[in-house]
Formats: structure tokens, C-alpha cells, sequence
């Protein structure tokens, strides 16, 4: 495996317990390149401070007009507006 690969597949290898092929193989290089280890530490520690910070509160009314706003771009199941659909036009 190449450290491009590793790179593109590593996060798959955060989660210890995956046992797949690839998982295997990331594993095994982990073993033997500094560089790829101590890229994998460095996300380990990014991923550890980012949940050490609390989340900032959302100004009251934020989460419901997200949702309106997704539903609205058809990024949410059931919304009206889907893309490739054109509001307004129905199929006969």
C-alpha cells in the first residue's frame, strides 16, 4: 500500500475494531511509515480537541430554519423541491 492510499483511506482506520482488507493493509503500513503514523496521531488528537469543546448554542429558531432551508434545496427526504424536480410541475 502507498502512503496516497493511506491518506485517502485513513479515517476508515480511526474506528480500531474494522477488520477489512484495507483496514488490514493500512495497519500494516502504519507499521512501518513515520510519516503515515504520525499523520494518523495527528487526526487522533484533532479528532480528541474537537470533542473536548462544547458545542456553541444555536440562536433560538436556528435548527428550524436550517431544516426549512434544507427541505427548500430538496437536501432532506420528503421535501417538495428536489433536484431535477421543478416546483410547481407535476407527471402525468
Amino acid at each position: 500500500m502507498k502512503c496516497i492510499d493511506v491518506y485517502l483511506h485513513i479515517c476508515d482506520n480511526l474506528d480500531q475494531r474494522l477488520g477489512t482488507r484495507r483496514c488490514r493493509e493500512i495497519r500494516m503500513h502504519l507499521r512501518v511509515c513515520r510519516n503515515c503514523s504520525a499523520y494518523l496521531a495527528s487526526l487522533k488528537r484533532t479528532v480528541n480537541l474537537y470533542r473536548s469543546v462544547p458545542s456553541p448554542a444555536l440562536p433560538p429558531g436556528a435548527h428550524d430554519r436550517l431544516i426549512r432551508a434544507l427541505k427548500a434545496h430538496g437536501c432532506l427526504p420528503g421535501s417538495e423541491n428536489r433536484p431535477g424536480k421543478r416546483p410547481g410541475r407535476t407527471r402525468t
